[in-house]
């Protein structure tokens, strides 16, 4: 709302000027998501692959003073979503067509279709409203970052053994994605080598739910992302020392898997409401 700041100049003139307020103490900012994805550690590196231009879309909540400036401390991811959409052509042919997403994709928390053939299957995992973090952080502007908060990651998190992480893990914390679904489907071309792979020849559908460590690596390393001064674009650390992407990400195939993103701001979105 708007309230008139009045100073007299002189005895009889007075000038008046409408200061804004805001009645909320929080906004939110829309993000797309660029992802990159990385296969690591399959059969004789056959499937070795890494995966550029994954979309996705994220809404982090910030804290605001009455003026409607974004200041430091808590903020909150309301929705994160990314689509792994690509092909892996190798000894056998490997096509991935599935949703990541928290805490529900267009309003769904359960959905029904697994296969890009089936009724409904989306092209996209929007954000309708969400209130409920999925995790938190504090934001420090001079620093540029924003530090995820604790997060209990389980001990297979980042394990070189690439059987070792899968979505049966348990991590807990409010520095963890809440509820991260992987939904979808993994088809495999071929009989013996998609065994080999820990996959069934033709259709894998998928339909997992794991808390998601937002640590960059190992349990102990660093839980902040970059983040810069007018909030437009956050980004992960795009490689940790032994050279993989940030996030260890939980499969139940004889591999490993990483992912790292970039997000940047949406200003056309109605869901954006920082100044």
């Amino acid at each position: 709302m708007n309230r008139p700041s009045c100073l007299i100049t002189g005895f009889l003139l007075v000038t008046c000027v409408a200061q804004r307020t805001f009645a909320s103490d929080t906004c939110t900012i829309m993000y797309r998501l660029i992802s990159t994805f990385e296969i690591s550690d399959t059969d004789l590196g056959k499937g070795d692959r890494t995966v550029k231009g994954l979309k996705g879309s994220l809404v982090v909540q910030y804290p605001r003073d009455k003026k409607g400036r974004v200041v430091d401390g808590k903020v909150r991811i309301l929705h994160y979503a990314t689509y792994e959409n690509f092909e892996i052509d190798s000894l056998i042919t490997v096509t991935t067509t599935v949703h990541h997403f928290t805490p529900t994709c267009n309003g769904i928390a359960t959905p029904t279709w697994r296969r890009v053939a089936d009724k409904d299957f989306p092209a996209a995992c929007e954000y309708t409203g969400n209130t409920d973090p999925v995790a938190t952080g504090t934001l420090r502007r001079e620093a540029g970052t924003i530090e995820w908060g604790k997060c209990k990651a389980t001990s297979n998190y980042g394990s070189k053994d690439r059987r070792a992480y899968t979505p049966s893990n348990k991590s807990k914390g409010k520095g963890c994605l809440e509820s991260l679904h992987g939904v979808g489907n993994v088809h495999c071309d071929g009989r013996l080598a998609c065994k080999f792979g820990g996959l069934e020849s033709g259709d894998n559908p998928q339909f997992d739910v794991w808390t998601q460590p937002l640590i960059h690596g190992p349990p102990g390393s660093t839980q902040s992302v970059t983040v810069s001064a007018d909030l437009s674009t956050i980004t992960t650390p795009v490689n940790r020392k032994d050279g993989q992407q940030s996030y260890n990400l939980p499969n139940d195939s004889t591999s490993r898997t990483w992912f790292a993103w970039t997000a940047t701001r949406n200003d056309s979105s109605r869901f954006t409401t920082c100044e």
